[in-house]
């Protein structure tokens, strides 16, 4: 009677070998590093609330690994003419902080003042180097906004402590 066994394992040793050769290996999906931040500015989120039928957007992304921080907002319908636009914190929805980082007045970037409507863009990098305030850097804003902590406002001659606001999350 022939030895089976040296059969037996060749087999299944034949077996590993196709399985683990297999052209059919996928490839992990890469980790992003951007977050999104998305709001949608209305004068009931203002603190104190007013019946302001302004509204605006604001979209930002954030690169968790480069600090590189850009934004978008655009506001329609306000009160009266704007004079400011501003990320505050820290703060949660129902209360007030100062002003972090102005729209407008990082270099390159745009803010519409002096009209109903108009937008903002800009773009910065969030890290310890960047002094926004006397206070916040760009790496105490980046934590602040991961943590939900920050909000932006219009300001209006109307409504001089902000006209429309909603909160930054993820």
């Amino acid at each position: 009677m022939p030895n089976r066994v040296p059969v037996l394992a060749i087999a299944v040793m034949a077996g590993i070998v196709a399985a683990c050769g297999s052209d059919s290996s996928t490839t992990p999906t890469p980790i992003s590093n951007i977050v999104t931040f998305r709001a949608t500015l209305l004068g009931t989120q203002e603190n104190p609330a007013n019946n302001s039928q302004g509204t605006g957007t604001f979209l930002a992304t954030l690169d968790t690994v480069t600090g590189a921080f850009t934004y978008d907002v655009t506001f329609q319908g306000m009160t009266s003419n704007v004079t400011l636009g501003h990320i505050h914190g820290p703060a949660s929805a129902t209360a007030n902080a100062s002003p972090i980082l102005n729209f407008g007045t990082l270099p390159g970037a745009t803010f519409t003042i002096g009209g109903l409507s108009g937008t903002a863009h800009g773009s910065t990098t969030l890290n310890a180097q960047n002094q926004l305030t006397s206070a916040v850097n760009g790496d105490s804003l980046k934590k602040l906004l991961l943590a939900g902590l920050t909000y932006v406002n219009i300001h209006t001659t109307q409504n001089g402590g902000g006209e429309i606001r909603a909160q930054l999350t993820k």
